[in-house]
């Protein structure tokens, strides 16, 4: 029998350790797909270092699975958005579980659900074992995935498969990006990447504050091109927020952002990012997942300049479908993501991890 390989994620030391389970067939309602390319994401790190859980018991993490259908349990024709669904067909997997009963729910938020799981929430020694994307084999229920179209490079949509939907659902919240809008995005890691990107392709004037310490990370920020870009080492706020002011005022747009989208995870960047808003400006809040402290913030601001914070910590099957039309429509963007995907092995685990946590690898993706 087929077998395949998973870094299972033991909780009480923090470590990982790779096992080799066996492949059955999927089950009734699910589908079992092959690696194609599994992403760490930022909240797999925070895991990893303990600013998230606790965890329950060994487990497979990972929640950016992009795979091949190998095979289909019984019953299963479509994917979650009702498209036909067959062996040979790529696609991405998404681990939310809306409860579909919370005030949230109900109202068609499901994004915002107040009770919601992840299918990678199982032992690994549970089968059918693969319940997680950091393994070279997935069994997940078909209703959890999202077919990609034939042509689309796989590869680049395994960039931000997280990250993209994350941040076009932020943006649906914040009532949705306008052309000629003035955005600054805080943070280039992959969240801020994206969302330059898709700034941009809204016809957007996009600042970038992200580091230049990191060559790599720069190229592709400068690849993505902003319109400007300021190295937030070297830019004091004061500079930063005479510098947005200057760049509103020569597009009509007030004395401020129309939008700022907060990706880098830093409280402090919170404090920032409200005094870069113009009046009536949004700010949108998708970058803090773990509780990484507090900070004072001037509640008058946001009273006087009428300004809208709008937090987003998750997305539905549906803006993963966006994600794919996105991609699909710019096959420019698809050759520049795919550049930033850094493949290890399953085995190679660790290095993946470290290379995510530092930085090093803009995203660290499992591949075979």
């Amino acid at each position: 029998m087929k077998k395949g390989k998973a870094a299972v994620f033991m909780p009480e030391t923090r470590s990982f350790d790779v096992r080799e389970y066996e492949v059955s067939s999927p089950a009734a309602g699910n589908a079992g797909l092959s690696l194609r390319f599994s992403g760490v994401c930022g909240t797999d790190v925070h895991i990893y270092e303990g600013k998230l859980g606790p965890m329950p018991f060994p487990m497979i993490l990972g929640h950016e699975f992009v795979g091949r259908v190998e095979a289909l349990g019984e019953g299963v024709t479509v994917d979650g958005l009702g498209t036909p669904l067959a062996v040979g067909d790529d696609a991405i997997a998404c681990v939310a579980i809306p409860c579909g009963k919370c005030l949230s729910c109900t109202k068609g938020e499901t994004a915002s659900c107040m009770a919601f799981g992840v299918t990678y929430s199982k032992p690994a020694d549970e089968a059918p074992h693969f319940h997680g994307g950091f393994a070279e084999y997935q069994e997940i229920p078909a209703a959890n995935l999202v077919k990609i179209a034939p042509g689309l490079d796989v590869r680049a949509a395994a960039a931000f498969p997280c990250g993209g939907p994350t941040i076009i659902r932020a943006c649906t919240y914040g009532g949705g990006l306008a052309k000629g809008e003035l955005v600054v995005v805080q943070g280039n890691g992959a969240l801020g990447l994206f969302a330059v990107a898709y700034a941009k392709a809204q016809g957007c004037r996009v600042i970038c504050v992200g580091s230049a310490a990191n060559e790599k990370r720069l190229s592709a920020t400068m690849e993505l091109a902003p319109d400007i870009f300021v190295d937030f080492r070297k830019t004091g706020n004061e500079e930063l927020q005479a510098l947005v002011v200057e760049e509103a005022k020569k597009l009509g747009r007030g004395d401020g952002a129309d939008v700022v989208i907060e990706t880098s995870g830093d409280p402090n960047a919170f404090q920032t990012g409200l005094v870069l808003l113009r009046t009536r400006g949004r700010y949108l809040v998708p970058g803090q997942y773990s509780n990484r402290g507090d900070v004072a913030i001037p509640p008058h601001l946001i009273t006087f300049r009428a300004l809208s914070v709008i937090g987003s910590g998750q997305y539905t099957m549906a803006d993963i479908a966006v994600y794919l039309e996105f991609l699909a429509a710019h096959p420019d963007l698809q050759r520049i993501f795919s550049g930033m995907v850094a493949t290890y092995a399953v085995s190679d685990i660790n290095t993946a991890i470290a290379d995510a946590a530092a930085g090093c690898a803009i995203k660290a993706a499992f591949t075979v």
